[in-house]
């Protein structure tokens, strides 16, 4: 009956704290001493606990509070960073015949109460940076589109300020980097579609990456070579923001999620340069423009019609082939009935078996 009742204790403790957490727009300090004073009553001894929360610059305490030996603590932590914790003492010596003071589901309940908080504070962040960044959507005339995605972010203002300070067009064609000039800025795409394309001595082109919004390019350059190391142009108009590196760097510093954002991007980046690799090295010429062709239509255009915004040149160069072959091909494909090819653009119309044509390739 005691192990019951200790165990109605924890519920109803754990209980009143997530029904104050939820939905509790009160100043957070306030928030926190509601819990500190229900904590107790979740023990075995609660005339004698007494509690002390630490999150971020926010301290608060039971009444008539002390510190002891006798103490249980939980980390609180939020994606994946530790932001404060949870302290319970009790502050008089406890004659019991077992070697821990504190009852083991104790522990679980101050760890439950812990992530609670963790995730309370997560949500008001959320709700918080959702305001700021819907304010500075319509106080700068920014996208829906880009707002939310500096929104995942967790950008601050000030960041947003300095991420939207150059805004940029480019026509149809027009050269945005050019492969061994020097770095300057990370360009972020909101609207348009790029090619990233390498040049030989001779001039040749390959184009290795298509880019929708919302990207950025140029990462490599942010802590490695001091030129570029391709050329980027716009196939079709394209809009966007020039970032200088120095901001990028001060931004990084700050923001964890950020931070960790970045280093996705250039890691999926990397990625897709290898899985390129091994196709120009293991395809012969059905092969590469059978796989060019899927990259197109499931990465570029969302399983819809390539467009003919998507020219046979391009098509070329992103399977590293003569325009001329890539026609032949492309021909051939129709005449068998696979593609589709019109006005509007290509239409892939056995999608299988051309699936089957670069995987054999």
């Amino acid at each position: 009956m005691n192990d019951l009742n200790e165990r109605q204790k924890e519920l109803n403790c754990l209980y009143q704290i997530s029904s104050i957490l939820k939905d509790n727009d009160e100043a957070f300090k306030a928030v926190l001493l509601k819990v500190v004073n229900i904590i107790p009553g979740g023990y075995r001894f609660p005339e004698i606990c007494r509690v002390q929360i630490e999150v971020q610059d926010i301290f608060v305490y039971s009444e008539e509070f002390k510190s002891s030996e006798l103490k249980q603590t939980a980390k609180i932590v939020v994606d994946g960073i530790e932001i404060g914790e949870i302290n319970v003492f009790y502050i008089k010596p406890v004659k019991l015949d077992v070697d821990s003071v504190f009852l083991f589901d104790e522990q679980k309940l101050i760890h439950a109460i812990a992530e609670e908080i963790g995730q309370y504070v997560a949500l008001k962040h959320f709700k918080e940076i959702h305001r700021i960044s819907k304010e500075v959507s319509l106080k700068y005339n920014i996208p829906e589109v880009f707002r939310k995605w500096m929104m995942e972010l967790a950008l601050k203002e000030s960041d947003i300020q300095e991420i939207i300070n150059n805004s940029t067009d480019f026509k149809k064609g027009e050269l945005i980097m050019k492969q061994g000039s020097p770095i300057s800025y990370v360009f972020i795409l909101t609207d348009g579609l790029l090619k990233l394309s390498i040049e030989d001595f001779r001039g040749r082109s390959f184009i290795f990456k298509l880019v929708k919004p919302l990207e950025m390019i140029g990462l490599s350059t942010l802590f490695g070579n001091a030129h570029y190391g391709f050329s980027v142009s716009a196939i079709t108009p394209s809009c966007g923001y020039m970032v200088s590196q120095e901001t990028l760097k001060l931004i990084i510093q700050k923001n964890q999620k950020f931070s960790n954002k970045l280093f996705k991007w250039y890691c999926d980046n990397l990625n897709d340069l290898y899985e390129k690799m091994n196709f120009l090295a293991n395809k012969q010429a059905l092969g590469r423009v059978s796989g060019t062709l899927l990259y197109l239509q499931k990465d570029i255009f969302e399983g819809q019609i390539i467009k003919n915004t998507i020219t046979r040149k391009v098509i070329a160069e992103l399977s590293s082939m003569s325009t001329e072959n890539t026609v032949r091909i492309l021909s051939e494909l129709k005449k068998d009935g696979i593609l589709k090819i019109n006005k509007e653009g290509i239409q892939i119309v056995q999608y299988k078996l051309l699936e089957t044509y670069s995987i054999a390739g």
